[in-house]
């Protein structure tokens, strides 16, 4: 009967370590030649930076990481340091705003090239 609470005790503490997310490690940063996208202001109807790499769209999930001297132009060839996300960004911008559902990255440094 004693080793009846130990034994929840135990399987509690297993089943609530195994639901716990841990934070990717910026030493799985990938580091590569990318072009970043400029449409805009998400405030003023546009749609904030994209960032293309190989060939494939991506969005920040944390944009406010990009310098702000890059908004000067409407494409920047860059250096990118970034975490590859699971889950995908639903960014609704411009005049007619639609779903616009994309891969997601981390953005962890960027410099220009």
């Amino acid at each position: 009967m004693k080793l009846a609470p130990l034994f929840l005790t135990i399987i509690t503490a297993l089943t609530m370590s195994a639901c716990q997310t841990t934070p990717q490690d910026e030493n799985e940063a990938i580091t590569t030649k990318a072009t970043l996208l400029w449409s805009g202001e998400i405030a003023a109807d546009g749609c904030g930076f994209e960032i293309e790499i190989d060939g494939k769209t991506y969005l920040p999930e944390n944009e406010d990481a990009i310098p702000a001297s890059f908004k000067d132009s409407e494409s920047s060839e860059v250096q990118l340091t970034y975490l590859p996300l699971e889950d995908q960004i639903d960014r609704r911008c411009g005049m007619i705003p639609q779903p616009r559902v994309m891969d997601a990255v981390k953005v962890v440094s960027v410099k220009a090239l």
